[in-house]
């Protein structure tokens, strides 16, 4: 058999006043033809995941493009024609593949659209006809659309948040998409969205409710009919009429089937969603319980600063915390500050600056922070993610500096990415086990590969783009209600 396949995912933050151009998807993932196989092959990601089942049976792989950016703001039109003509293109150019994967994210919103998944699935549809199958990995934070939905044959979401199931997810939809291809079944879905959207802070796959409520949809039981369930937690940081929790189910040609178990699981989530609130902790709060603990490391979340999540990445409220409080030993990951990465490359390793650093993207994250340091190292950035998420691939977080803050370290970086892996600090000549703290610019992920060595892990909420406070957000065009904004 053959199958095209493509990457194409930006999870959007509309608050976030930082646009995603063709540069931004360029500066962290961004490969066309052969050189996806090269990128993918092996790894623990979902396009590696097909590739591995396509590999197994001896199929053909006609290869366009995977491009990912940070997430941030809106995606600029130009980007986002440049990208899926690349994907359009490589469709119209094989009208004898037998199917079409697509590893996509769901959250993706367009400078003059806000389904820019859905939009992309319409024009190709447009291309194939009714009958090629279209089968669809989605990131868990998704908006479920009617147009996601009518234009793909499945979408099947991640089930695990650390993603750590990506390549998992990709294999299934592999060889789901060989049963659909033979005949052997008839895919048909049923989408529920209860009027709630969890903060990402407490619905993870660790510990806790949505945990348990993934372990009910596949337990013992989930009918055989069943062919793919998906309780996508939702994007909260996107105003747009589509953001919320949703449950979609497909069954095999058995339409009550699937409606019965998503009306199952839609109560359930329902029925228990108080569960998904969330109390803050200040970050002083939180660099205060963390020096009362005994061993290392201490792992302080700072959630509010995500770039995972569209965040600036440039919040040093934190460090600022940690200075104050005396504290003399920790690492921070990351703080982006291109500006003050190429004073550190003019001061050269071994000498001392003073400078302003973080805050320059916006006032949203708090201000900036005085600081005199020690360079005690630059490198270009580059490491390989070693932890139980994309395992084998490689990222950038372009030129950076190791600055020394009074026995802190911190990582200031050229690129915005999330720290979800101990490799960053690594990477940076910093062992993580040797830390007393450690600040991770992340809401979850971070869990995956730190929260099997920490000593605590403390999640400190202050100022900025991806807060677990969601009155904090200026909403216009979310449906109402939407708990836990209001109390329904």
């Amino acid at each position: 058999m053959k199958f095209l396949v493509a990457g194409f995912a930006h999870e959007t933050n509309t608050f976030s006043t930082v646009p995603t151009d063709l540069a931004a998807f360029k500066a962290q993932s961004f490969v066309t033809g052969q050189e996806v196989a090269g990128a993918f092959a092996g790894t623990s990601t979902t396009i590696g995941g097909f590739l591995d089942v396509m590999d197994q049976r001896g199929d053909e792989a006609v290869h366009t493009v995977s491009a990912s950016a940070t997430p941030s703001g809106l995606v600029t039109r130009d980007a986002y024609e440049t990208i899926s003509s690349l994907i359009l293109d490589g469709v119209k150019g094989s009208p004898n593949v037998d199917g079409i994967l697509l590893a996509l994210h769901g959250a993706m919103v367009v400078d003059g659209f806000d389904d820019g998944e859905g939009e992309l699935l319409r024009r190709i549809r447009k291309i194939v006809g009714d009958e090629k199958p279209i089968v669809v990995v989605l990131d868990l934070h998704s908006h479920i659309t009617k147009e996601l939905i009518d234009h793909a044959t499945v979408l099947i979401g991640y089930q695990k948040y650390p993603h750590t199931d990506t390549h998992e997810r990709g294999v299934e939809a592999a060889e789901l998409m060989v049963r659909i291809v033979r005949g052997e079944v008839n895919p048909v879905s049923i989408l529920r969205k209860p009027a709630m959207i969890p903060v990402c802070g407490t619905c993870h796959t660790q510990s806790g409710f949505y945990k348990e409520l993934w372990e009910e949809a596949l337990g013992e039981n989930r009918p055989d009919a069943v062919l793919s369930t998906s309780l996508f937690a939702g994007f909260s940081y996107a105003d747009i009429p589509p953001m919320g929790f949703a449950v979609l189910v497909y069954a095999d040609g058995d339409v009550g089937c699937a409606t019965r178990e998503v009306d199952r699981l839609a109560d359930l989530a329902w029925s228990r969603r108080a569960e998904f609130l969330y109390e803050p902790t200040s970050i002083t709060d939180a660099v205060s319980q963390a020096l009362q603990v005994e061993g290392k490391p201490v792992v302080i979340s700072d959630i509010a600063d995500n770039p995972g999540g569209g965040s600036s990445n440039d919040g040093v409220e934190t460090l600022r915390e940690l200075i104050r409080q005396g504290v003399k030993s920790a690492a921070v990951g990351t703080v982006y500050d291109p500006q003050v990465v190429a004073e550190a490359i003019d001061v050269g390793v071994g000498g001392r600056m003073t400078t302003s650093l973080g805050a320059k993207t916006d006032n949203l994250h708090g201000g900036p922070l005085d600081i005199e340091a020690t360079v005690v190292s630059v490198w270009d950035g580059r490491f390989q993610y070693k932890g139980p998420m994309t395992t084998g691939s490689w990222a950038s977080l372009g030129d950076c500096a190791v600055l020394d803050v009074g026995g802190i370290k911190v990582i200031v970086a050229s690129k915005r990415l999330q720290c979800r892996d101990p490799e960053i600090f690594r990477a940076a000549g910093i062992d993580p086990l040797e830390m007393d703290i450690l600040v991770v610019k992340s809401a979850v992920h971070f869990r995956a590969a730190f929260e099997p060595f920490a000593a605590r892990v403390i999640l400190a909420d202050g100022p900025g783009l991806t807060s677990l406070d969601l009155t904090q957000f200026d909403y216009k065009r979310i449906r109402r209600p939407l708990f836990p904004l209001d109390r329904v």
